[in-house]
């Protein structure tokens, strides 16, 4: 008898309370914000700067097709910015490529080498082929989020 009354019990506090986990993802779901990006360390301001925002690792860093957003900057000038605006809050990895021929693509070499310039968010050091999602990866949880992509050419 003893035991069927806790069990009651627990079912009706289970009813009234609220899961707190509800409430987590709610707030994390909720909102967007800003992200701008200043895109640094250009060799020349020949062609275009390509920026693409992804939210998951499928197609990270050169498929820009994935994308869930993309921009065109040209490179003529000294300050070069992309914004997203109204981007929901969540995890995000940006990437760059330097189109410096403006062809609308990144030329590689004969190993599949960037001969153009390249760079990412978080600027993460890679030795043996481009950064992962994970490297590259932030967090947009306020009303802005300022990055810089230093662009590096191989």
């Amino acid at each position: 008898m003893k035991r069927s009354l806790w069990i009651g019990i627990i079912a009706l506090l289970s009813l009234h309370l609220p899961s707190a986990s509800k409430y987590v993802i709610a707030a994390e779901a909720a909102g967007s914000g800003t992200i701008t990006i200043r895109i640094a360390g250009l060799r020349n301001t020949n062609g275009n700067l390509s920026v693409a925002l992804f939210d998951a690792k499928k197609g990270f860093p050169g498929k820009f097709e994935n994308a869930i957003r993309k921009a065109v900057v040209p490179a003529a000038g000294t300050e070069h910015f992309a914004v997203f605006g109204d981007v929901p809050f969540g995890r995000y990895a940006v990437a760059v490529r330097h189109d410096e021929n403006g062809n609308g693509k990144l030329d590689t070499n004969i190993l599949g080498m960037p001969k153009e310039g390249v760079g990412t968010s978080n600027n993460p050091k890679s030795k043996f082929g481009p950064p992962s999602f994970d490297d590259a990866a932030f967090l947009l949880d306020s009303d802005s989020r300022e990055l810089v992509v230093n662009l590096r050419y191989l």
